[in-house]
């Protein structure tokens, strides 16, 4: 599986939040390998797996837990840039989360995000293209904290989400979480989503500005968000988009990307994928996260990804990566051929600042 690109833009304020914690900046983007050009040009495309594992190498190397909720307070959504311009002139908060979702590409392809309905709450998904055994807990943390702090100027001061859902096992100190998100935390879920009322995404942004936003719109149609997603990768969105519901199969995939399922298996069949290859690979990363960084029993975890059981998804994981749930819990890697390459701590070098998170 491929994973995404960003914007370098989404490295500010990175180097002065590892330094007033005590770590040292350039040591962390070595062993991450970001290129030093990344921190000068804000608008490089870099890898998004390298830059997941900055953030989780900055929490350890600074022994920060919450590096980026912290990180989410310096940088906010200004990082978008035109996209973001776009959504704080827009009429209502669910119109400015439905444009931040529909125009994520032209900041980041390793983002997806979906707005749904459920009963009196709006669900904002938020998920991240990084294949391989990196853990995305900070960049998820940041991505959401950084979503509930610019609602905030718009809903008042005291606006909390119903709640925030995170795939990754909690940490042994909450307060941080709470004092962003509020009570509502949740962790070991099925999904990273922030739950809104719905009442309050119908309330105006704050910056609301029709000429602005009817400008911005039509900037941002005639630019180019870069290359077009490909066959795999609009499946490979649409699998994670409906995995938490159960409806992935082809016939579901095919509608949710506009498609009859005859086409999109002849298309797919042209560039030499397969729609069960996809959905394979979307479930052996997912796993592969749960039960390296959350709590989840392989049984809870092969109900969250619709197996029939616990043994089913070591059957899976056994043929399809050649390690079992044990053996991954364990440490196992994965087999060569799906493995992504991540940096690991020890890159950072030996000394205090390179324990602890």
């Amino acid at each position: 599986m491929i994973g995404g690109m960003v914007k370098s833009i989404a490295l500010r304020g990175c180097h002065n939040l590892i330094a007033e914690l005590g770590g040292t900046p350039d040591r962390v983007a070595r062993a991450a390998g970001i290129p030093a050009e990344a921190f000068t040009n804000p608008d490089m495309s870099i890898d998004g797996a390298a830059l997941a594992s900055y953030f989780e190498l900055s929490a350890m190397h600074c022994s920060t837990e919450d590096f980026g909720l912290r990180l989410a307070r310096r940088q906010g959504l200004q990082i978008l840039g035109p996209v973001w311009v776009l959504a704080r002139s827009a009429g209502s908060v669910r119109e400015a989360l439905g444009d931040i979702c529909g125009y994520m590409g032209y900041f980041s392809s390793m983002t997806v995000m979906r707005l749904d309905d459920e009963d009196s709450n709006v669900a904002l998904s938020y998920d991240l293209r990084v294949p391989g055994p990196v853990s995305t807990r900070q960049s998820v943390e940041l991505g959401l904290a950084s979503f509930c702090l610019e609602l905030r100027s718009s809903l008042g001061p005291n606006w909390r989400p119903t709640a925030v859902q995170f795939r990754h096992a909690p940490p042994a100190d909450l307060s941080a979480h709470r004092q962003v998100f509020g009570d509502m935390v949740l962790f070991d879920q099925d999904r990273n989503a922030l739950l809104l009322d719905r009442a309050a995404t119908l309330k105006p942004m704050r910056d609301h500005n029709e000429r602005a936003y009817r400008a911005m719109a039509a900037s941002l149609r005639l630019q180019s968000p870069g290359e077009a997603p490909c066959d795999e990768v609009r499946v490979e969105l649409a699998v994670r988009a409906l995995l938490p519901s159960g409806r992935f199969d082809l016939p579901a995939v095919a509608a949710e990307i506009g498609v009859c399922a005859r086409t999109l298996q002849l298309r797919l069949k042209r560039r030499g994928a397969s729609f069960q290859g996809i959905v394979d690979a979307v479930r052996i990363e997912l796993a592969e996260k749960y039960l390296r960084h959350s709590r989840l029993s392989a049984a809870e975890i092969a109900e969250l990804l619709h197996f029939a059981d616990s043994s089913a998804l070591s059957r899976f994981m056994r043929t399809k990566a050649g390690a079992t749930p044990s053996e991954i819990r364990r440490g196992a890697a994965l087999s060569p051929a799906r493995l992504g390459t991540a940096p690991s701590v020890a890159a950072l070098g030996h000394g205090p600042e390179t324990t602890g998170g």
